[in-house]
């Protein structure tokens, strides 16, 4: 299941403690893994930052939606704006795989 929400960059500091709050916790943040971009690399407007998360567990991803839900201002992504910002990240992800992979390969 894949998590896309975007939030104003001035409330970068309410969504940070969000995101990283009890980070050994079984449904954290940092266990299930995050991608915390500006919009504009992701070819979105300008002023917002994209918060994109690929979880398989469905009961996982309802938990990590509900506590983004709980951030004031921050909004879900959906159908182009989502697909375009899975897709950006998902090219990000292979080239710098590619890129490691050139190092030791």
């Amino acid at each position: 299941m894949e998590i896309v929400y975007a939030i104003e960059a001035a409330q970068k500091s309410k969504l940070t403690r969000v995101l990283e709050a009890e980070p050994y916790a079984d449904d954290s943040f940092a266990r299930a893994g995050y991608v915390l971009k500006d919009s504009t690399a992701l070819g979105l407007p300008a002023g917002k930052l994209v918060v994109y998360m690929k979880v398989a567990d469905e009961a996982l991803a309802k938990k990590l939606e509900a506590k983004l839900k709980a951030v004031e201002g921050i909004a879900a992504l959906a159908g182009g704006e989502k697909q375009k910002v899975a897709e950006a990240i998902a090219a990000e992800q292979d080239a710098a795989c590619s890129g490691f992979g050139a190092v030791f390969g």
